[in-house]
């Protein structure tokens, strides 16, 4: 399964270094095993080197769209609103098009510091192409985010909903939807957040077509002992594994 890196940090509202997040993930990935003991068969990562996107806000969005490719399923960022540009990619492939997310945050405000293109308003402007967004894991939310989304998008708080549906499905994972614990490299930890087998769970349940997917905010210079980025390498073989393999 090929996996391109995409190095892009806009607004940082807590603490950096998401865009060395392909670098440090790409590393993890070579001392990876290709076999799940999970899903018993095997995917073989391939990474495609990193693409550094020079702009910001809009113009990266408008960046990282160009570089989506139909033999690519799988993209590490980079912050979240990376997602905003491969979303567009694969909608303009698939047509309609499911986004699932799974994030500790809605990431759905109308602007954020004056900005509106930028990881915390994300969500919202997905929603505003594909009209169809279910966000799972969310615990750390603004009133106002909430109140917009009702009658809008699926909001399941904390924990992971089993997802049935025939329509093609985008599937975006910030890395910090998992606790702490598991999951420190990352620019905004939220307590109380699911585990990896929690998550390995969720996927067996599960039942959807994938038609790609991204792993994000992983930062290396905030990864004690390298555990997050390893996480994220895993993540990418066992999806890589239920849907790819």
């Amino acid at each position: 399964m090929r996996v391109l890196g995409i190095s892009y940090e806009g607004l940082v509202a807590g603490r950096g270094g998401a865009k060395e997040g392909p670098y440090g993930v790409f590393d993890a990935i070579r001392l990876l095993e290709p076999y799940s003991v999970f899903f018993e068969r095997s995917v073989t990562l391939e990474p495609q080197g990193v693409v550094e996107i020079d702009g910001m806000g809009e113009v990266a969005a408008l960046e990282i769209e160009e570089v989506v490719s139909e033999d690519v399923p799988a993209y590490v960022g980079g912050d979240h609103f990376v997602t905003l540009g491969l979303v567009r990619g694969f909608a303009k492939r698939w047509g309609k098009i499911r986004v699932v997310v799974l994030d500790a945050h809605l990431d759905a405000r109308d602007e954020f510091r004056g900005d509106k293109y930028n990881h915390a308003t994300v969500i919202r402007r997905i929603y505003e192409e594909v009209g169809d967004v279910t966000v799972m894991g969310v615990r750390n939310v603004s009133g106002e985010e909430l109140e917009w989304a009702q009658g809008k998008i699926k909001v399941v708080p904390y924990k992971l909903k089993p997802l049935y549906t025939d329509t093609p499905v985008y599937l975006s994972i910030d890395i910090d939807v998992f606790d702490p614990s598991e999951a420190p490299g990352t620019g905004t930890p939220e307590p109380g957040g699911i585990s990896f087998r929690l998550f390995l769970k969720w996927l067996k349940e599960s039942s959807f077509p994938l038609v790609g997917f991204d792993v994000v905010e992983v930062s290396p210079p905030l990864d004690h002992n390298k555990i997050t980025q390893t996480l994220a390498a895993t993540i990418l073989r066992e999806v890589g594994a239920k849907f790819f393999g």
